[in-house]
């Protein structure tokens, strides 16, 4: 079981997503947390090839911010995510903000995972957060 606090950052194989390392290294160093970095790359052949200078890119921005990374090969990224998460048990989820063709990665893993708070970064660097709810707390 680990017992490090982490800071987990969702990151695709795009240049862009180093921004959501750099954002998940502010948390962790508010934190006091170690920064960790998660991406899920496709096993289908159909799916646009992956430049791995891109991800080379975004492991080296990871060790450069003092994080890890990891990279997983599969067709079922939320699956896949969850694992990671169940395993690490993060403080946090950063990921970047869901586009209009949005797969709803991010609201699977808030349903499935929904003690689990969640920061989402837009492309200005704004954090949107998805919080824990009380589930105790009576509706009057």
């Amino acid at each position: 079981m680990n017992n490090r606090k982490t800071v987990l950052v969702c990151v695709t194989a795009q240049q862009s997503s180093e921004a959501l390392v750099k954002a998940g290294k502010v948390l962790s160093d508010k934190w006091g947390a170690a920064l960790e970095v998660v991406s899920v790359l496709p096993l289908a052949k159909n799916e646009t090839p992956v430049k791995p200078e891109v991800l080379e890119s975004l492991y080296q921005t990871a060790q450069k911010e003092g994080g890890e990374m990891a990279v997983y090969f599969s067709d079922d990224p939320i699956f896949t995510v969850c694992a990671h998460i169940a395993k690490r048990k993060p403080l946090t989820l950063v990921t970047g903000f869901p586009g209009a063709n949005s797969n709803n990665f991010i609201a699977t893993i808030h349903l499935l995972l929904p003690e689990l708070p969640i920061s989402m970064i837009d492309r200005d660097g704004t954090a949107y957060n998805i919080l824990p709810c009380e589930t105790n707390t009576a509706v009057k």
